[in-house]
């Protein structure tokens, strides 16, 4: 269940983020230049990806380490 509520999360995160940040830095930052808004919003998608890529790495490394304690506590047991 976490790992999809943190899937809907990033994907929604990668449907809103790039859109509003296009529109945001359209009006506000570049003055109407679409090409530099488009970049902008081009970075923000990467963002979010790479977020999303560090997010799941940490949490497999966790769950890997926990899976070695629990091998070797089960381990120590049989002895």
């Amino acid at each position: 269940r976490a790992a999809l509520m943190k899937l809907l999360f990033f994907a929604a995160t990668l449907a809103i983020l790039p859109m509003s940040s296009y529109f945001f830095t359209e009006k506000y930052v570049w003055s109407g230049n679409s090409n530099y808004a488009a970049i902008t919003a081009v970075c923000a998608a990467n963002i979010v990806l790479i977020a999303y890529i560090v997010v799941s790495l940490v949490e497999d490394k966790q769950s890997f380490k926990e899976a070695e304690e629990k091998k070797l506590s089960e381990t120590k047991k049989e002895r």
